[in-house]
């Protein structure tokens, strides 16, 4: 029996397996089985798919992967607010490569990628899905695009559950130590829904004999499972509704409270603020540098990341800056005062002005 039909038998035996605390670590067992075959099968593909036209360079601050079904406007929207120069067409399947394209934005350098439309069982292979989704995992932000006419918000997020991207979503708050005796011992500090016979029988079928678990947060199974897995990929994204200016007024007010975003990729209408939205996603900031007696400069800031602080600035600037620094002075909203003296430790925020006294060597 083949991976794929031992995955049909075991989730249809799932389906078939009632909800309550009775039946609870079975059904922990077959999720456990089933999310081991399906990383089985992930890395069979990876190891043997063929991934021609798929493989794009990361260039760039950071990558974005534009994610849809086939024919709702991905390439246009590329092309509008990139600049690249992706073939568009009202037929589905005109993207069949990766189309990468450079979003200048802020001063930020965000590299966007076009992907070919998703089908039906694309985290099974269908169309291309392994290749395509494999794309998505390796950005670090995603934009779901949803067509008015065919809205399919759940089969797309669907697919990308199934091969294990969770959007919008953080890594279970639990840590799992191996250790050499003991049997498996159990730490929490929430109150947990899950049995503890549960968790030791999916450890166990883990492969782990003897181990200390710890879990921070209220966990149902599919999240011990994910907690478990090592082929899980967590990426923010944003909904975007594309050909808004097709929408009547009762239609667009339902969207717009439904959605993150409507826009129109073919006439430009909102493209800036999808912009805005898709730097904040990406917890992008801006740090302006400055030389002594001089104004900062705002024309090309340098681009960092929430929670980076001035040592993780001083890894990406040029030269030996990192070896000759002795301080810094910074002004801004992560400054109590202006031109405050900080250390290497000291945490950035956007538009902070930045000021090195470096060692003459």
């Amino acid at each position: 029996m083949g991976i794929d039909d031992r995955i049909q038998e075991l989730e249809e035996k799932l389906e078939k397996t009632p909800v309550n605390k009775a039946t609870e670590t079975e059904r922990g067992r077959l999720k456990g089985q089933i999310a081991e075959l399906k990383e089985e099968k992930q890395k069979k593909q990876k190891g043997t798919g063929d991934t021609s036209g798929y493989a794009v360079k990361k260039k760039g601050d950071a990558t974005v992967a534009l994610v849809g079904f086939p024919s709702v406007g991905k390439s246009t929207l590329l092309n509008n607010m990139t600049n690249a120069d992706s073939d568009t067409g009202a037929y589905e399947f005109t993207t069949l490569d990766v189309n990468p394209g450079m979003l200048k934005h802020k001063g930020a350098n965000i590299q966007v990628l076009d992907v070919p439309g998703l089908i039906g069982g694309a985290a099974d292979g269908r169309g291309g899905g392994t290749q395509v989704l494999s794309v998505v995992r390796n950005a670090e932000f995603v934009v779901i695009m949803l067509d008015p006419e065919e809205m399919r918000e759940d089969e797309i997020k669907s697919e990308l559950y199934n091969a294990g991207i969770r959007i919008n979503k953080h890594p279970p708050d639990m840590k799992v130590e191996k250790k050499g005796r003991g049997g498996i011992n159990i730490s929490t500090t929430v109150d947990l829904d899950i049995q503890e016979e549960t968790i030791k029988q999916m450890m166990q079928q883990r492969g782990y004999t003897n181990a200390e678990v710890i879990i921070r947060e209220e966990l149902d199974l599919d999240r011990f499972v994910d907690g478990l897995m090592r082929n899980r990929k967590y990426v923010p994204a944003i909904t975007v509704v594309n050909k808004a200016d097709m929408l009547d007024s009762e239609t667009r007010k339902e969207y717009e409270d439904k959605y993150d975003l409507l826009i129109s990729a073919e006439k430009q209408k909102n493209l800036e603020n999808l912009k805005d939205e898709i730097f904040k996603g990406l917890g992008l900031i801006r740090v302006y540098m400055k030389e002594k007696g001089e104004d900062p400069d705002k024309d090309e800031p340098l681009i960092l990341t929430e929670g980076d602080a001035v040592e993780d600035a001083l890894e990406i600037l040029p030269g030996d800056m990192k070896d000759r620094f002795k301080k810094a002075k910074v002004t801004g909203e992560s400054s109590k005062f202006p031109e405050q003296k900080v250390g290497v430790e000291h945490e950035l925020m956007d538009e902070d002005i930045l000021e090195l006294n470096l060692r003459h060597i």
